[in-house]
């Protein structure tokens, strides 16, 4: 049997993680890259949601949101190619 080492970060995400969610990986080894990108889009997208003032226009809100919209794409965008 092949042995691999882990660091403690991997080996709690291991335990974590049932046989379905570690079978499902090793069918699509892109799903982890994947993954990575919509991480960081989902805390940008946290960022920029908090960042909207609480009394804002309604251009200066809409163009927030069509920046967010964008980011979100450009994330989904990265893993489907």
């Amino acid at each position: 049997m092949k042995t691999v080492k882990v660091t403690g970060a991997q080996h709690k995400v291991l335990q974590i993680l049932s046989r379905k969610d570690i079978s499902a990986i090793q069918r699509n080894p892109k799903l982890v890259a994947g993954s990575k990108h919509l991480l960081l889009a989902c805390k940008k997208t946290i960022k920029k949601v908090e960042e909207i003032p609480q009394y804002i226009s309604r251009k200066k809100r809409e163009t927030v949101y069509r920046r967010i919209v964008a980011l979100c794409r450009k994330a989904i965008d990265q893993i489907e190619s």
